[in-house]
């Protein structure tokens, strides 16, 4: 069974997670990406993703209205919210990670 991804960022970290995703992590589709949130929250509307990865630049405006997503239906989103010049990645209920790898971000999802 895939983990179905939506990415939330604009240029090289939405294309270089897609490129790494689709490299190191056979389990994970990418089913959407969205260069905003307000972009974003329309299409977890929809697609109803297992895991949404986002740029840390958005993660104040994700994280005000991620309860609605993460609690509604049956299938609960998980946030990872990754700041790449800083190698760090955060997890949405603030389990922070620094020094990832392509392991690490793999281990989250």
């Amino acid at each position: 069974m895939s983990t179905q991804v939506l990415l939330v960022g604009r240029g090289l970290f939405q294309e270089g997670l897609a490129r790494v995703l689709s490299s190191y992590a056979s389990h994970v589709e990418i089913i959407g990406a969205a260069e905003s949130w307000e972009e974003a929250k329309k299409l977890l509307d929809v697609l109803h993703p297992d895991t949404l990865i986002a740029d840390y630049r958005y993660a104040d405006d994700i994280i005000a209205d991620m309860d609605h997503f993460s609690l509604d239906g049956d299938k609960p989103t998980k946030a990872l919210f990754i700041v790449l010049d800083e190698n760090k990645m955060i997890v949405y209920q603030r389990q922070r990670l620094v020094d990832i790898t392509i392991d690490h971000l793999v281990e989250a999802l």
